[in-house]
């Protein structure tokens, strides 16, 4: 990877524009590709270029950092992406969070078309991505992981390889697991410390200080109490993550009881406050619901 040469991003939301500007932080040039044109235009802003399809980023571009919403869009990409590339085969980063069956088989896609893969989620918003806490999760042939290691740095500072494809995607989910739950507690926290007629933010302040400590409480307690829910990270996409664990949970033949309340809550919050609102708007869920039956308030 050297300075002139360009790295593709398809998927220019969230998290993409965030990688696309520590890309051009350190001199990376950029070419992005997404089907909104309100994306395109922040790209151009920041100094990125855009094209108009995955095929002509496919021919500019020796690495493409894939960040979509989905596995099934990731694997749509491959038809257009092989015709792009031409004879030069370039490195796909995923970072998409896929399911484990669902990347294998994006791994295998991959290797018939001759496009070297390389699973990547992150773990982390958006800002995390920004200011370099956010950690990738590396899964893959580790000759295709040093090969790209000097650009993995410059996209994410912090990183764990894992295993083999497929590895990645069952850290990713069983991480996000517990950091949704976290993010619902403290949501419940917040709002039972609200209605028992407590300040938020003194108590947000105790609470960092007890053993209830969690991080989300740094990175959410804040929005959640002056109900800043300018997205970091879309509930949306929490909610399909949580619904992919389920569906994974299911498969390993588990019940998730806390996951599956979770989940509730984030599609209540969906409904009161919108899809692309910050997955910190889970406390709408819990501050609008009536008390149950028979409970006095």
């Amino acid at each position: 990877m050297t300075a002139d040469t360009p790295v593709g991003i398809v998927g220019l939301g969230l998290m993409g524009f965030a990688l696309s500007t520590r890309l051009g932080d350190a001199k990376i040039p950029v070419v992005g590709f997404d089907i909104d044109p309100v994306r395109c235009e922040m790209i151009k802003a920041t100094g990125g270029r855009v094209v108009t399809s995955v095929r002509e980023l496919a021919a500019c571009s020796r690495t493409i950092i894939i960040a979509v919403y989905s596995g099934e869009q990731v694997a749509a990409l491959f038809g257009e992406i092989d015709d792009g590339a031409g004879a030069a085969r370039p490195v796909l980063i995923c970072i998409t969070t896929c399911g484990p069956a669902e990347i294998i088989a994006i791994a295998e896609q991959a290797s018939r078309a001759g496009l070297p893969l390389l699973e990547a989620p992150i773990s982390g918003t958006s800002i995390e991505v920004l200011d370099g806490t956010a950690m990738a999760l590396l899964a893959g042939d580790d000759a295709i992981i040093d090969q790209v290691g000097g650009l993995l740095k410059i996209l994410c500072p912090r990183s764990l390889r894992v295993g083999a494809i497929g590895d990645a995607s069952r850290a990713k989910l069983a991480i996000n697991l517990i950091l949704q739950n976290n993010r619902a507690a403290l949501a419940e926290g917040l709002a039972f410390a609200e209605r028992l007629g407590l300040d938020g933010p003194a108590f947000l302040a105790a609470a960092r200080q007890s053993a209830a400590y969690s991080r989300v409480m740094d990175t959410k307690g804040e929005k959640m109490l002056t109900r800043d829910y300018r997205p970091q990270s879309h509930i949306a996409q929490t909610l399909k993550d949580a619904e992919l664990i389920i569906e994974q949970a299911g498969r390993c033949g588990m019940h998730l009881p806390l996951t599956t309340i979770q989940a509730e809550l984030l599609r209540t919050a969906i409904a009161l406050e919108g899809p692309d609102r910050d997955s910190a708007a889970v406390i709408e869920a819990i501050r609008r619901s009536p008390a149950s039956p028979g409970v006095l308030r």
